[in-house]
């Protein structure tokens, strides 16, 4: 194995791991179509630099204390990451839920920021850094709606891989909800990519007038229900407007 596949296959276990959480090393090995030794030795390379973790109790590995300090390392020389988060720990006490702010990644959400109101006693996933699905959370259609045709039409290419009951798999339904995302101003993603979660996105505007991210809140049914969801939109998007106008 070349250093480059082996190099290519290590950065490929980062990603593999960032979209599953955590992985075993028979499912990386899969993934990667390597024998399991081959899968072992890149793990054991990566944990020697701490950007994977073995779990004692599964033995799943997970990303590592490395790469959250390389994380820091960039968010600490983004101006727009560093706002985002004063935004989302604001907005996140405001409505008692947690909040986020998210970039477009190709067709993807990127959360590049999130935070849970102090006194929330579930204490919930972490997003920032990772992929998640344009088509299946609010963020994504509100990034995917205000994007270009180019980016829209890559997504109605791709199989829109279904979550939940409630996930939006039809490219033709997809058309019609990005519509309306950009005619009310917001979205909703209502049980379709986590099953009894929903959020409200509204964009996020630079100075230009483009948007630039989009503002999410994020909780579980009975905290955020569907009747909510035009209040919410309405209520986030002043806040928005009013704190959150950031450099691009």
């Amino acid at each position: 194995m070349s250093s480059n596949q082996s190099v290519d296959r290590a950065l490929s276990i980062l990603w593999i791991i960032n979209g599953l959480q955590q992985a075993t090393v028979t499912e990386i090995a899969q993934e990667l179509s390597v024998h399991k030794s081959t899968a072992s030795r890149l793990l054991s390379a990566l944990e020697r630099h701490q950007l994977v973790v073995r779990q004692t109790d599964s033995l799943a590995y997970s990303l590592g204390h490395g790469v959250l300090q390389l994380a820091s390392s960039v968010n600490s020389q983004s101006d727009l990451t560093r706002s985002a988060q004063l935004l989302v720990e604001s907005i996140a006490q405001h409505f008692k839920i947690t909040a986020n702010v998210a970039i477009l990644d190709d067709i993807y959400a990127v959360n590049i920021a999130q935070s849970a109101p102090s006194e929330q006693f579930f204490t919930p996933r972490q997003y920032v850094g990772r992929r998640t699905p344009g088509h299946a959370t609010s963020s994504g259609k509100v990034l995917l709606a205000y994007s270009d045709q180019q980016v829209q039409r890559r997504a109605l290419d791709e199989p829109l891989e279904a979550f939940t009951e409630h996930t939006i798999t039809a490219p033709e339904d997809l058309v019609a909800e990005l519509a309306l995302v950009r005619e009310r101003g917001w979205a909703v993603s209502n049980n379709e990519w986590d099953a009894d979660m929903t959020a409200v996105a509204v964009p996020l505007l630079g100075l230009s007038g483009t948007v630039i991210a989009a503002v999410t809140i994020t909780g579980f049914t009975h905290d955020l229900p569907p009747t909510s969801f035009q209040a919410r939109a309405t209520e986030l998007t002043t806040l928005v407007q009013r704190h959150g106008r950031l450099l691009e």
